[in-house]
């Protein structure tokens, strides 16, 4: 006789228990749900009129009291309900300079097929990596998306003035609505990881900073007379000459042309440079006048990279002291430039290094032919950190000092050398001054806020992928 398998017991309860995961999920699919004051204040009345009507035994307050109750049932389903199957997503940009405008694209996907998603509020957070750098703070953007449609799209664009220099981390972005009668706010959130770099503010060498690099770069001990073919422009080709180098011949063309044709080089007379900053403040008691010099200090060498890095021509170093002092240097060009900056971005003040191991690490060519641009927040004695080399000679020395610029922040020696406007109009157009891999595509209009706010705009999205920053071509060596 066949026997029947056996049922287990807890086989009979596995379809309620989906049942029941089921409608937890879908009342709260990774949601965080509190009252608001509203919803407060509507629950504390909706008690006493319970509580009224069975202590009195009046059935037309309890029944009022039981009306009552319906809109905390719905704002529970429908608060749920209105969050599922939308997703959001930002667009960061690559890098930002401190005192421009900040703009972020936010787009809200519903993916319902029928009902739209009302009343929905998105929250980010930018927070810096290093909040060591003066007047580092959190950046909290805010937007409201007042509906989108089922299987649309909405974009909103937020604008704010961007924060201080430095790394600025973006990681949750929450979702929240208070739909339908604002008694409860119902939050879920997304991994959306994004990084910002804010480069210091970019001011405007005056025009005594031209007179001062000017008389440096006349002087006779700078003057350099043996560049290089590395290190001149190509112009282009011309006939072959007696006593012109084999290596400047251009095969491709003089195959072509049946006679040889060489390159021709554009003379350059640009000297290099070399700008060492000394970021140093004391280890205790370290007063705002001392933090904001460093902050020039900073914000001066930005500026003569950014200048300096518009023309092509000459080769730019940029050195830091501190316990490890540290170098990076390249001819200048577009990427080298964002090198500079990134670096500039996440100095930290040191306590501790000087100028003297500095110029150790400096390469032997900068020493000898390089124009230096000492910019430190405190006083030093050039003679006393050339002692404490272990490279430079007496002789060697005296020469490194006709093609030093020594400025001191802590005495203001930086106040009319640069300049700084108003952020909207003075560093905008600067940000892009030329054709930067590194820039974000061009701004869609549909996504320009208003001064009264953002404006949205549903449809298809028409925002452009962001542009990853470029490889880094510099050399860099530390000590």
């Amino acid at each position: 006789m066949a026997t029947e398998p056996r049922t287990r017991p807890g086989e009979s309860r596995r379809p309620a228990s989906r049942l029941a995961r089921w409608a937890v999920a879908s009342l709260w699919p990774n949601q965080r749900l509190r009252w608001t004051r509203e919803g407060g204040a509507y629950i504390l009345v909706w008690l006493g009129l319970m509580g009224t009507g069975l202590y009195q035994q009046i059935n037309l307050i309890l029944l009022v009291a039981g009306l009552a109750a319906g809109p905390i049932v719905a704002s529970i389903f429908v608060s749920a309900s209105m969050l599922r199957r939308l997703s959001v997503t930002r667009r960061v940009p690559a890098y930002v300079f401190s005192g421009e405008t900040l703009r972020l694209d936010y787009s809200l996907q519903n993916g319902r097929r029928w009902t739209a998603a009302l009343a929905l509020i998105v929250q980010d957070d930018l927070a810096p990596a290093d909040r060591s750098i003066a007047g580092s703070a959190n950046v909290h953007p805010r937007l409201f998306f007042p509906r989108v449609p089922g299987r649309d799209r909405a974009r909103v664009r937020w604008e704010g003035p961007s924060p201080v220099r430095g790394r600025y981390q973006l990681r949750a972005l929450d979702l929240a609505t208070r739909s339908p009668f604002g008694l409860l706010e119902r939050r879920v959130s997304f991994a959306a990881p994004a990084e910002l770099v804010v480069y210091p503010t970019i001011g405007h060498l005056t025009r005594r900073w031209q007179v001062i690099h000017r008389q440096a770069t006349e002087t006779r001990r700078g003057s350099r007379h043996d560049r290089t073919v590395q290190q001149q422009e190509y112009h282009g080709l011309r006939d072959y000459r007696p006593g012109d180098s084999p290596r400047w011949i251009h095969w491709r063309t003089s195959a072509r042309l049946g006679q040889p044709m060489v390159k021709e080089f554009e003379h350059q007379h640009d000297q290099d440079l070399a700008v060492l900053i000394d970021p140093w403040h004391p280890r205790t008691k370290v007063t705002p006048e001392q933090r904001e010099a460093v902050e020039e200090v900073i914000r001066f060498a930005a500026t003569i990279c950014y200048e300096t890095c518009r023309h092509a021509g000459r080769r730019l170093l940029l050195g830091w002291t501190g316990p490890a002092p540290g170098l990076r240097q390249g001819p200048a060009s577009i990427k080298l430039l964002h090198e500079f900056l990134d670096q500039l971005a996440v100095l930290r003040a040191s306590t501790e290094g000087g100028l003297a191991p500095l110029l150790d690490a400096l390469p032997p060519a900068t020493i000898r032919e390089a124009i230096l641009v000492v910019v430190s927040t405190r006083p030093i004695n050039l003679i006393e950190e050339a002692e404490k080399t272990a490279r430079l000679s007496g002789s060697a020395a005296r020469g490194i000092f006709g093609r030093v610029t020594l400025l001191d922040a802590s005495r203001g020696d930086l106040a009319d050398l640069i300049r700084f406007g108003d952020a909207s109009h003075a560093h905008a157009p600067r940000s892009r001054p030329f054709d930067d891999p590194r820039s974000a595509a061009e701004d869609d209009p549909t996504l320009t806020a208003s001064p009264a706010g953002p404006r949205v705009e549903a449809g298809p999205s028409a925002v452009a992928p962001a542009v990853p920053p470029p490889s880094r071509n510099g050399t860099e060596a530390r000590r």
